[in-house]
């Protein structure tokens, strides 16, 4: 989808973007936003979030200028809304945005803050009355320079809302924070923020990781966010994925990035702001770019997602990845509280090393094995077996370590 460019000078002519989707009765909806003028009479720049909908999720038919609009002089989202993230609960719609009293601001935004309004047809939209519902934080922390880009899901299992949003410091690195809330509107930040660093230097995304899209399936929390390099600035953007079982403690995928720009300049300053709609079959990514909106799409990896579709009771999953080098990641499942111990073992039967041996709750979890023996040695690259015993139970799965 592109801007549309008869409107020159109006609602849309300077771009689109930050695209939020949903499906419903095979219809795909998207919330986005239009930077212009509202009229060639008022050309005072705005962002405004506008709505269009489509029956294969390449058509689109924009419903027109923006469905939420400014606020009123004076208010904290008076000049710029951003960014915006739509959820449906059993109440209607609840768009949240990034909302700035000031947008041409120098250095940075620095009035900016994350709004809530809510709506029963995802078209008109009514402000929430405690708005903003969350706010930057000190001026020295990690999201101390602005927040935005909320992605946000109703977790019917705890019965509690959770959001992931984009925080920028000082130091120009962008993160990634968490938070929740008993009804959507009065949120708290999770004290391990943020759960998303940057990568390690000289990664792709050791500058920045922002703009997440989050999915859960099942059991598996499911995060797609735009990275960039500080070797590359702002030349390249890439799309990473991760993974979590409690949405905090994520896992990055060990073949990110997992999309790059592919037709420059067309698609330029992007993959920027992916969200993804999954239908249980394939997966569907709009992303941001130069010129407009784009689509990706792509198929389901069982060798993650075979969690959501996890059985209740005593279980141990494959191993991810497999093969491996240099570590992998062991998920398991307990019914209930047990003395744990998971043990690696080689063709022989013989014990390598122990992974841990330790009281766990009921649940899920996860733990790592590096490729070392129980002296803290590399091991030979082959076939091994990791052997999980909780109480009386006991599962046993094969793996393989390549050097």
């Amino acid at each position: 989808m592109v801007k549309d460019t008869t409107l020159e000078g109006t609602w849309e002519w300077a771009g689109i973007g930050q695209p939020t989707c949903l499906v419903e009765n095979d219809t795909f909806k998207m919330w986005y936003v239009a930077a212009g003028v509202p009229t060639l009479e008022d050309t005072t720049y705005r962002g405004r979030i506008s709505y269009a909908y489509s029956s294969d999720g390449i058509n689109w038919v924009k419903h027109g200028p923006a469905v939420l609009d400014v606020g009123l002089p004076g208010e904290w989202d008076s000049e710029w809304l951003d960014t915006p993230g739509i959820l449906r609960d059993q109440t209607g719609y609840k768009l949240y945005y990034f909302g700035n009293s000031v947008w041409r601001e120098e250095p940075r935004p620095v009035h900016s803050a994350i709004g809530l309004a809510t709506s029963t047809d995802g078209i008109n939209w009514q402000r929430c009355e405690i708005n903003p519902v969350l706010e930057k934080g000190d001026s020295l922390n990690w999201d101390g320079v602005w927040v935005e880009s909320p992605a946000v899901l109703y977790d019917n299992d705890e019965d509690i809302y959770k959001m992931w949003y984009t925080g920028a410091a000082f130091d120009w690195k962008i993160r990634i924070g968490y938070a929740t809330s008993p009804d959507g509107k009065i949120w708290t930040k999770h004290h391990q923020n943020p759960v998303v660093d940057v990568g390690d230097s000289g990664s792709w995304d050791d500058l920045w990781a922002a703009v997440p899209a989050v999915r859960k399936l099942g059991n598996l929390y499911q995060m797609w966010y735009s990275g960039v390099s500080v070797a590359d600035l702002f030349d390249t953007v890439r799309v990473g994925y991760a993974y979590s079982l409690n949405g905090i403690d994520w896992t990055r995928h060990p073949g990110n990035p997992v999309l790059s720009a592919s037709d420059p300049p067309v698609d330029s300053s992007g993959p920027w702001a992916p969200d993804v709609v999954f239908n249980g079959t394939e997966y569907k990514m709009w992303y941001e770019a130069a010129g407009g909106l784009f689509l990706a799409t792509s198929s389901p990896s069982s060798s993650i997602e075979q969690i959501y579709t996890s059985p209740q009771g005593f279980h141990l999953w494959q191993n991810y990845p497999n093969p491996f080098n240099p570590e992998t990641m062991i998920w398991y499942q307990l019914p209930h509280a047990a003395e744990v111990e998971i043990s690696i073992l080689n063709l022989q039967g013989q014990k390598v090393a122990t992974l841990m041996k330790d009281y766990r709750k009921a649940g899920f979890h996860k733990t790592i094995w590096n490729g070392t023996d129980k002296s803290g040695k590399p091991v030979a690259s082959g076939v091994y077996f990791y052997q999980l015993k909780a109480g009386d139970s006991v599962e046993i799965k094969k793996m393989m370590l390549l050097r």
